[in-house]
């Protein structure tokens, strides 16, 4: 991405992580206190890790926010023109594609068994950054056949910890 254009990205990127980050302190005070559950004391209180994380994210974002006004001297120069120069950027089509995939595991989250659910993103998300669409198919079986290793390996793993080590219930 072009020097000029990093400002205009940090830009969006600030007002993203800016909205996210509050979205997510305010969805996590919602979840239930700890006392309403019979909880030990405030530090077990489910809301507490995403709060902690929500603040930080917006507080990143805001920094991010400042620093492109910062650069620019107030003047981002938005248009629809820079819109689409960083909207087309093969960063933001990758983060966005990032966003899209972590969405679909979170709602299809309950609705799938945790670990086949935890395999298809693993292998879905690698697939996606490492296939390349210029090389011909058969040169990349082995490519894909690492990602499901990785995807089986990984999808056993964080299934065992989370049911034997933390006891928690999977979905």
């Amino acid at each position: 991405m072009a020097e000029k254009n990093l400002s205009k990205a940090d830009f969006y990127t600030s007002i993203v992580l800016m909205v996210f980050g509050i979205t997510a302190f305010v969805m996590a005070r919602q979840m239930p206190e700890v006392y309403d559950r019979g909880g030990q004391g405030p530090f077990s209180a489910p809301g507490l890790v995403p709060s902690i994380l929500g603040i930080v994210i917006s507080s990143l974002g805001l920094v991010l926010f400042i620093r492109s006004l910062v650069r620019t001297k107030g003047r981002v120069g938005l248009s629809g023109l820079s819109f689409k120069s960083v909207a087309g950027d093969t960063g933001t089509l990758r983060i966005i594609a990032t966003i899209v995939i972590c969405l679909c595991y979170v709602f299809l989250l309950g609705k799938i068994l945790f670990p086949l659910l935890t395999f298809l993103f693993i292998f879905a998300f690698i697939v996606f950054f490492e296939y390349d669409r210029t090389i011909p198919f058969r040169q990349q079986i082995k490519k894909l056949l690492i990602a499901a290793l990785v995807a089986i390996l990984t999808s056993a793993t964080v299934s065992a910890v989370f049911r034997y080590l933390f006891l928690v219930r999977l979905p």
